[in-house]
């Protein structure tokens, strides 16, 4: 039987320059749709899960691509409100060799940033929901969409959801005055699982680390910090080159910790939504593999890993692909 999983965030328009050239080279731009949260919609969907993307969209040509873009991928935008002046958007410079990539956000006074509380009927929008989705990104944007946070969140954890977040911190966005600490905190109380990095948690949670500790400490202090969290996870990304990545995992469930397999990525087509992937990976694994921590960690690790094969922001791998990462299949093969 498939679980209603609900994902709350913001959908943006991303132009990409072709071929890897810069801003100012281009005179022509790729373009997608994407954002964390319904990156992680998208992927979902794709392992068959009945998934809901929740926001606030405006009307308008963009508008409605962008939601039709989500719902040739499979999932339901009945929740979406219809408002506000411009769809976000985003330009990224992808990068190559030593080169960063580089973003650059248009996405002041959007639909979702104009957001504010009693817009959204959450008890409607969680009839037969079992889990919600957010990510740090969204009370980021302004202090209106923090407020909505709170407000979606305290509606979910009255109706028993279990509410998971990408901690997802943004040097370019929370500009609206209050920093991540004055807001995240109070959040991640209302959350039960969390997927976050060393600097996240420092950065947006307050959370103290040891000289010594390495990135996958992160899950350990982050649980120490928030005893009621049932789950916390990071990825471990080593970054040889813009194009040239090394992908694993860690779960922690308070007691015992679990990594995944390592995964190295001498091509990659495009990094965008690796995270999101991996975070989908996670939410599909927490749903489907109850009992089996690291079945979780080995598929969300994988699924993320499949990511980077695919240009745009969200991924379109199917369960069976992920599994038969996992189970080494060769991907020198082709399948016939």
């Amino acid at each position: 039987m498939k679980n209603k999983i609900i994902c709350f965030g913001e959908i943006m328009l991303r132009l990409s320059p072709p071929n890897h050239q810069k801003i100012e080279q281009a005179d022509t731009f790729n373009a997608t749709y994407g954002g964390a949260e319904a990156n992680v919609a998208v992927s979902l969907a794709h392992f068959d899960q009945s998934v809901s993307f929740v926001s606030r969209i405006p009307e308008n040509q963009l508008g409605d691509t962008a939601i039709a873009q989500l719902r040739k991928h499979g999932v339901d935008t009945k929740n979406i409100v219809r408002g506000g002046e411009r769809l976000g958007s985003y330009f990224l410079e992808i990068g190559v060799m030593h080169r960063t990539s580089q973003v650059v956000y248009d996405r002041a006074y959007s639909g979702f940033a104009t957001l504010k509380e009693n817009t959204i009927d959450w008890i409607k929008v969680f009839e037969g929901a079992e889990w919600l989705h957010w990510s740090g990104i969204s009370p980021a944007v302004s202090a209106t969409a923090a407020k909505v946070c709170f407000e979606a969140l305290s509606a979910a954890k009255k109706k028993g959801l279990t509410v998971s977040c990408d901690l997802n911190y943004r040097s370019k966005l929370w500009k609206y005055g209050k920093g991540p600490k004055e807001i995240m905190p109070q959040l991640i109380e209302l959350t039960d699982i969390v997927l976050g990095g060393k600097e996240d948690a420092r950065i947006m949670l307050g959370v103290e680390f040891e000289e010594n500790d390495g990135y996958d400490s992160a899950p350990r202090r982050i649980k120490e910090h928030f005893p009621h969290l049932k789950m916390v996870a990071t990825s471990l990304r080593k970054s040889y080159s813009a194009s040239h990545n090394n992908i694993s995992g860690v779960l922690f469930d308070g007691i015992e910790e679990f990594r995944s397999t390592a995964y190295d990525m001498p091509f990659m087509i495009d990094r965008v939504g690796g995270g999101d992937a991996y975070m989908a990976g996670l939410i599909y694994g927490f749903i489907n593999y109850t009992d089996d921590p690291q079945k979780i960690i080995d598929f969300a690790a994988a699924a993320s890993c499949l990511k980077h094969t695919i240009h745009g922001d969200a991924s379109l791998t199917k369960v069976s692909e992920v599994e038969g990462i996992m189970g080494g299949k060769d991907a020198g093969l082709v399948s016939r």
